[in-house]
């Protein structure tokens, strides 16, 4: 019989060959301690963040993580837990594993979370309430666009290193990442470890000897998953200047929808560009993403304004733009429209929300929810 439960600290090596076993047999090799340094690397306490299922003989069946993060989004705090190392050994399927330990988290997230994030496929989570949705957009530069577009861009002073090898790296990273609209919580002393998640690459850009933006780049410096400068105007020299630097011919920029900088900038000069979904989300506490989420919106896109009023899965919000800002209350009015979790979802976190029939303002949603590769699990 199975016991369910959390992993104990002796168990972090057991998780980790779990996963690795799991993932490998399905997949491409995989070395989690490398790929997600921030949770398995050496000397990380992370056992604590797993739900197992361990055999008569404390052999771990199956496993599921959350990590909990804690974001702040147009100035409103967050608590958001990402799910992830889904792993089930092959002779262990069909037990029923998955769908316990998800049922045990979820019941944990409903009382410490707002938000839950995860990247997988989209009808298997769907079983447990979680709706594809966000906005990222993905930008392609080609050499063509950077010989024509920026020929005037001098990027002379402009260089790159190891972002490792930096003075005062992490603090700058750190310092960065605070400046945006919306950003998960950074530590330096684990920034550096957070910035190669999933193998990326973390290069820092100095202008004219001294640090003054950083990337976060894959697919061998063909994608630039994370992009910040501290001068605005820099942000054309870093791009012509990387893919000199990178000597790639192409290379696809990634961006959420409310830094409106980078699209200003990039969008400017790009072959072609498309926005897609950023992630599967599932929402806890639905006035507390919707006031932040709007709020974000607001400042950064722009809202018109106007009123929305509606019961999202047994939670009634009543939420008002103005001139002077956003204001969610939680009570709904009378003849409010009533939605369960996934028509709720759907309409506020997806862009198929335009084709339901509910009365909602126009351009409220799809909300701009987004996660940098860095900040996933």
């Amino acid at each position: 019989m199975s016991e369910y439960r959390i992993a104990r600290p002796e168990e972090k090596d057991a998780c980790i060959e779990l996963a690795n076993y799991v993932f490998s047999t399905a997949h491409c090799p995989h070395d989690f301690e490398t790929l997600i340094p921030k949770v398995y690397g050496e000397g990380v306490d992370s056992a604590f963040i797993h739900r197992v299922a361990a055999d008569e003989n404390g052999k771990l069946r199956a496993q599921i993580a959350v990590l909990p993060e804690k974001l702040m989004v147009a100035g409103h705090p967050l608590r958001a837990g990402f799910v992830g190392t889904v792993s089930v050994h092959p002779k262990a399927r069909g037990e029923g594993h998955m769908k316990r330990l998800m049922q045990d988290w979820l019941k944990e997230m409903q009382e410490t979370c707002d938000i839950a994030v995860l990247d997988g496929q989209r009808q298997r989570y769907e079983y447990f309430g979680f709706t594809r949705g966000g906005i990222q957009i993905r930008y392609m530069v080609s050499s063509d666009n950077i010989r024509h577009a920026l020929k005037q861009t001098d990027t002379r002073g402009i260089s790159f290193v190891p972002l490792s090898e930096a003075e005062g790296a992490a603090e700058f990273m750190c310092r960065q990442n605070e400046k945006r609209p919306s950003w998960v919580t950074r530590e330096p002393e684990n920034v550096l470890a957070i910035a190669a998640t999933a193998n990326e690459k973390a290069v820092g850009m100095k202008k004219d000897g001294v640090l003054a933006g950083y990337l976060l780049t894959c697919n061998e410096g063909k994608e630039i998953r994370e992009m910040a400068v501290e001068q605005p105007e820099d942000m054309e020299k870093a791009v012509k200047a990387y893919m000199e630097y990178a000597g790639t011919e192409e290379i696809m920029i990634f961006s959420s929808a409310y830094d409106c900088i980078l699209n200003k900038c990039i969008g400017r000069f790009a072959e072609s560009y498309s926005e897609c979904p950023s992630g599967m989300y599932q929402i806890f506490d639905f006035a507390n993403v919707l006031e932040a989420y709007l709020t974000l919106k607001q400042r950064t896109l722009g809202l018109m304004p106007g009123e929305f009023s509606a019961c999202l899965d047994g939670q009634p919000v009543t939420a008002r733009v103005t001139e002077n800002g956003v204001r969610v209350e939680r009570k709904a009015l009378p003849g409010a429209v009533t939605l369960d979790k996934q028509q709720a979802q759907q309409l506020l976190l997806s862009g198929y929300g335009r084709y339901m029939d509910v009365p909602a303002p126009a351009g409220w949603f799809p909300l701009p929810v987004f996660w940098f590769t860095a900040d996933s699990f």
